[in-house]
């Protein structure tokens, strides 16, 4: 994907009740294709930070695998 579309995206994060940790994720505008961070966190701040540098790095021509 060209990285001028992750300008169309945000980041967030979800809680997984059953392990009890964080995960972060980007994902397109109109909700039809999400993209996990590789690890989950047990803060949400560390979640919430794995996020926003996967976003960056996606914008900046290097997208998830």
């Amino acid at each position: 994907m060209d990285a001028k579309e992750y300008r169309h995206w945000h980041d967030g994060v979800e809680f997984d009740e059953e392990s009890k940790t964080w995960r972060g994720y980007i994902e397109d505008n109109d909700y039809t294709t999400k993209q996990l961070t590789p690890g989950t966190y047990d803060d949400k701040g560390d979640a919430i930070v794995a996020a926003g540098e996967m976003l960056a790095r996606a914008r900046h021509g290097q997208p998830p695998t």
